[in-house]
């Protein structure tokens, strides 16, 4: 195990797909409802872009189909102390020739109980960039308290959210309909998110 904090070396495009070509799994990242979203897919390269297929039902086949994604995929080897990592960015299609679909169903199979119908996609490689990490075994140490034991970090604190200043009613001038003496107060300030 390394004694150092992980290094990491920037991958060329032409080594970081190689190593990409390498992988079986990866993960999609797409924008649904206008929040990212990940999804876990079995892909292929092909000529320099990533094909992978998903259910036609999938929310994949609807965030995914004529935008931009980005797509991670990589290897840690805890017993060689390395790993690397590759991210392709690029415009994802859906592939409906039935040549290409033949020929990628040869290239990636289907897995066993996919009984579902498929949607091909595919994403180009306009922005591949890459990693190679070493010493990423490195012990991490235990948070110690003051009395020496390990704790567990403490579990994440609510947000405060700030209340609304109190406002006095104002006095309103007499002869006004509904004249009641006192006006509402005014509504409390919006927060700023």
């Amino acid at each position: 195990m390394s004694e150092h904090a992980p290094t990491k070396r920037p991958l060329g495009r032409h080594e970081t797909l190689e190593l990409m070509a390498s992988a079986s799994l990866g993960r999609v990242i797409v924008s649904e409802s206008a929040l990212p979203a990940v999804h876990l897919v079995a892909f292929a390269l092909d000529r320099e872009c990533v094909v992978f297929r998903t259910p036609i039902g999938s929310s994949l086949v609807k965030a995914a189909r004529d935008t931009v994604v980005a797509f991670q995929a990589d290897h840690i080897d805890q017993a060689a102390d390395t790993g690397w990592t590759g991210t392709i960015t690029g415009h994802a299609s859906l592939v409906q020739d039935p040549a290409i679909v033949a020929r990628l169903d040869r290239l990636l199979p289907q897995v066993e109980g996919g009984d579902e119908q498929q949607a091909w996609f595919r994403v180009t490689s306009e922005l591949v960039t890459g990693h190679l990490i070493h010493g990423i075994a490195a012990p991490r140490p235990p948070m110690a308290s003051q009395q020496g034991r390990v704790e567990r970090p403490a579990a994440p604190v609510a947000p405060v959210v700030p209340s609304a200043p109190k406002v006095a009613a104002v006095p309103l001038p007499p002869g006004l309909p509904g004249h009641t003496g006192l006006a509402a107060p005014p509504a409390p300030p919006r927060p700023p998110w």
